[in-house]
């Protein structure tokens, strides 16, 4: 789906092939959009925990921060800049075997507390790297998405016509 392969002859596919293909990559792209804002989550999470510990609070101030943890703080995308799902959650069927998604598991908060500040640090640093590389994908999706709906609506023109 993100060779450079994946879009040639596209518009001599099939138009139920074309639709077919889009769906598979909306699909995939709602997967890795999911995994990244996990793995977002579980940065702010850890990085709060680590500022916890070095302020020596406890873990109830950590559970009681976890709102404002989680909270976004930066504004949305006005609706012209930015794109609407039409998957709002992954498959359940999905299994995360691709590299470092098993950081996004429950057994990473669950942990947390008996981790030392190294695994901690460590744990972090990898989460950024799963973000980064999920972000990486999701924009190269975004770019497979666009020339696939480019040529859904080429041909809604012709057909217009």
């Amino acid at each position: 789906m993100l060779g450079d392969a994946y879009l040639d002859g596209l518009a001599a596919k099939p138009l139920d092939e074309v639709r077919a293909m889009h769906e598979e990559c909306l699909e995939v792209e709602t997967e890795v959009s999911y995994v990244r804002r996990l793995a977002q989550a579980r940065i702010d999470i850890v990085s709060a925990e680590l500022d916890r510990r070095a302020s020596g609070g406890s873990v109830e101030d950590l559970v009681a921060r976890l709102p404002n943890i989680l909270a976004d703080e930066h504004p949305r995308s006005d609706p012209a800049h930015s794109r609407l799902p039409l998957h709002l959650a992954p498959s359940m069927a999905i299994t995360w075997q691709r590299g470092l998604e098993h950081l996004i598991g429950d057994s990473t908060l669950l942990n947390l507390p008996t981790l030392s500040v190294e695994e901690l640090g460590e744990t972090r640093e990898q989460l950024r790297t799963l973000e980064r590389e999920m972000s990486d994908r999701r924009r190269s999706l975004h770019r497979v998405i666009d020339g696939i709906e480019s040529d859904l609506t080429a041909r809604r023109r012709v057909d217009q016509t």
